[in-house]
């Protein structure tokens, strides 16, 4: 098997993917950078793994897995070609632990140094920290990657103990995500994140929303990311239900609330249904109508902390309306042209004193 049959290969497993042939531009991602969207090479540098996470398609006793690895100067060399054909921008380094984590983290840095110092590639890349290193390792790291992430895959140390034996929250990760948050603190061309899994247990959304309230208010993480259970043939959650891709996305709207819009888990507490998040509504709008003494709000009036917290209205639109209110006064909905989500805002606000919307929020 030539490097390039063998790039494709481990893109694949990196993505998870078991059963059928996939195209070449299927292994590549667009991944959320300081600098926007960029189109990356998913790779992982082994698939080799001594861990036996229950979940993980590269669990050591997953027989159906292929066990491969990668040279450091094979990973530098099969992107470049890619990056050259100009098919790639960046790119995701991930591993299994095979033997000592320093040493398969020590590998995935010398890949990343090749890159930087071989072929003087400057753009970006993200290297996944392996549990366990050391914190002369995340320096390392953290000198050569643009994006940094360990992924603490849930949101409470005993449920991690069950799903991956020998990994810690308390004792390793937090750490981890600790030291990294110290390393790049000012640093505009750095950024961490981290990612929990939805549904591998029965945890309820409460217990996650929690975790990202402390994770954001703690480390100043670029972003949360949730992975929604898809359960693996050859692993013990084979016959385990997969979760709804709509939780997946109502934890993502919420991480984005908490982070950019000011709220807290409290804000969230009366709209939880038996511990988890409505599927049926965005949770910003299952909030508002949880308080809907709030509403409606004054356009005219409200100021910018208040707006954004109107359903539809976003930064970019608050600034917007108070922009042209200051104009003029905004009396009718014509004033409002050109604005997105208009019927929504509609609902929650008045214009001068006025409502524009029929339906009660009561």
């Amino acid at each position: 098997m030539d490097l390039h049959q063998r790039i494709k290969l481990m893109s694949r497993l990196a993505s998870f993917e078991r059963d059928g042939e996939l195209d070449f531009e299927s292994c590549i991602f667009h991944a959320s950078t300081p600098k926007g969207k960029v189109p990356i090479l998913k790779l992982m540098q082994t698939t080799m793994c001594d861990k036996n996470c229950v979940y993980c398609a590269f669990r050591r006793d997953r027989e159906e897995t292929i066990r491969m690895a990668l040279k450091p100067e094979e990973v530098a060399k099969g992107f470049m070609e890619l990056y050259t054909a100009g098919k790639v921008k960046g790119l995701f380094l991930s591993s299994g632990i095979f033997g000592n984590p320093e040493f398969t983290m020590e590998r995935m840095i010398d890949s990343v140094k090749i890159l930087r110092e071989k072929y003087g590639f400057k753009g970006y890349i993200h290297l996944k920290l392996m549990p366990g290193v050391s914190l002369q390792t995340v320096e390392e790291a953290v000198k050569v990657a643009s994006r940094i992430s360990i992924n603490l895959e849930t949101s409470k140390e005993e449920r991690l103990r069950r799903i991956a034996k020998g990994k810690s929250i308390v004792k390793d990760m937090l750490q981890k995500i600790e030291y990294v948050d110290r390393l790049i603190r000012g640093r505009k061309d750095k950024s961490q994140i981290t990612q929990m899994m939805v549904g591998v247990e029965d945890e309820k959304d409460e217990e996650i929303i929690s975790a990202v309230e402390y994770l954001n208010r703690r480390f100043r993480l670029s972003r949360v990311y949730f992975s929604a259970f898809i359960p693996v043939k050859g692993t013990p959650l084979e016959n385990r239900k997969p979760a709804d891709l709509k939780r997946e996305h109502r934890l993502y709207q919420v991480d984005f609330l908490i982070r950019e819009y000011g709220f807290r888990k409290e804000d969230f507490e009366r709209i939880l249904i038996e511990g988890n998040l409505p599927l049926d509504k965005d949770p910003k709008t299952a909030w508002a109508e949880a308080n809907h003494w709030l509403f409606p709000v004054e356009i005219n009036t409200a100021d910018y902390e208040t707006l954004i917290r109107v359903p539809g209205i976003g930064k970019e639109t608050a600034r917007e309306i108070i922009r042209r209110r200051r104009e003029k006064s905004i009396s009718s909905p014509a004033d409002l042209k050109g604005i997105k989500n208009l019927s929504k805002i509609l609902r929650f606000t008045l214009l001068n004193g006025k409502s524009f919307h029929q339906k009660s929020l009561i």
